[in-house]
């Protein structure tokens, strides 16, 4: 190969990296935690469990409702961050199924900033109690008028 075309193919390979979209690493994240950043504002936190789950444990105070099994999932994460793909992002589920998926696409949708709250709102062995056990607060769910 000459100097000249691996110069060329060096550019395009730094265009080509620079032109895909960069991937966010999902990190994991305490109910704990999650409870402050989502009080200090830091942080939007997703509950992608059923609106039957929401109804009989409650939603983790100041989250938003996304139910991952819904087709419209991806708008509604986007409606939560008001577009902005690059604010902090967190998802929990009962306990810790669900909010794997959830990150995962997340991650494939392009949001940089995604944490997974893998005790869940029930607690996992070996992970964390959760957030009920925690006593963390929850607000009532309430569905919306037909």
């Amino acid at each position: 190969m000459t100097r000249r075309s691996m110069s060329v193919l060096a550019v395009a390979s730094i265009y080509a990296a620079l032109s895909l979209p960069a991937f966010a690493d999902v990190q994991n994240l305490s109910a704990e935690s999650a409870h402050k950043l989502v009080q200090r504002g830091e942080l939007i936190l997703l509950d992608v469990r059923t609106p039957s789950e929401w109804a009989m444990t409650g939603m983790p105070r100041d989250s938003v409702g996304a139910n991952v099994k819904d087709v419209d999932f991806l708008a509604q994460a986007r409606g939560a961050v008001l577009g902005d793909l690059e604010y902090p992002i967190a998802v929990i589920c009962r306990a810790g199924n669900r909010s794997t998926l959830a990150a995962s696409q997340l991650e494939a949708a392009g949001f940089a900033e995604i944490y997974e709250i893998t005790e869940g709102m029930a607690g996992l062995e070996g992970i964390g109690d959760g957030w009920i056990k925690r006593g963390l607060p929850t607000d009532q769910f309430l569905p919306p008028d037909r």
